[in-house]
């Protein structure tokens, strides 16, 4: 069970018909006309309307009068890629190393969603795990994207190159834009985490390394600036 929070991540639970086992609503924000009021009387889900005292001592984030528990989000292993579906070409997988930041990882998430990927892939080790700070600053976008956690990052890039995919590192020396890349291709992109960057053995196994060129004085983008302009850069057309 996890706890969401606020407009933005309800309202996405909402419309991903997510798992919502228990509804709180405090109750001078029910009685406001606007598209999350729809939204909670389409969707038929018991829900208790409260006084911001209580709202409070349920969740003392910034709850902006919602705050709902939901079965844990669904995460998948590597046995069940092929229950995923995912498309045969231009398929678009990102592959997280080491982001042990919630809200970066929180982040990354949103960015994932916005451009449209397939997959989002973590280690179970030297990972952030799915909370709800992860959750709430993703907005929602954790609702609509799929989630697996391996065992081994390398053993899974194996399996992806296996399968038909390219491999994107990201890294400083990087030889290639990612706007050089052909968007055809399966691609499977690497972030590497907030201190460290990539691991070395996953900067062998990549087929292009891609860096982002910059002007200024600091050399360095944090974990989820860098995932977004990649992303962005590689989303297929």
């Amino acid at each position: 069970m996890i706890t969401i929070y606020g407009k933005n991540s309800i309202a996405e639970a909402l419309k991903a018909h997510s798992p919502i086992t228990r509804f709180f609503v405090l109750n001078e924000e029910y009685k406001k006309e606007n598209s999350l009021r729809y939204l909670i009387d389409k969707s038929n889900i018991k829900f208790e309307l409260v006084d911001k005292k209580t709202l409070d001592k349920i969740c003392p984030n910034n709850h902006q009068g919602y705050v709902a528990y939901r079965e844990d989000y669904k995460i998948y292993e590597l046995n069940e890629f092929d229950k995923l579906n995912l498309p045969k070409e231009a398929s678009r997988i990102v592959i997280l190393d080491g982001i042990q930041d919630p809200h970066n990882l929180g982040a990354i998430i949103r960015s994932v969603d916005a451009f449209g990927y397939d997959l989002m892939i973590l280690p179970k080790n030297r990972s952030a795990s799915i909370n709800e700070t992860v959750a709430h600053t993703s907005t929602g976008a954790i609702e609509h994207i799929n989630i697996m956690y391996v065992n081994s990052l390398n053993t899974t890039i194996d399996f992806l190159k296996e399968n038909g995919y390219w491999i994107c590192g990201t890294d400083a020396k990087g030889t290639i834009l990612a706007e050089n890349i052909d968007k055809s291709l399966n691609l499977g992109i690497i972030i590497g985490s907030e201190g460290f960057g990539m691991s070395k053995t996953l900067v062998k196994k990549s087929d292009f390394l891609i860096t982002i060129p910059m002007v200024g004085h600091v050399n360095s983008l944090n974990a989820s600036v860098s995932a977004g302009i990649v992303l962005k850069d590689l989303m297929r057309k």
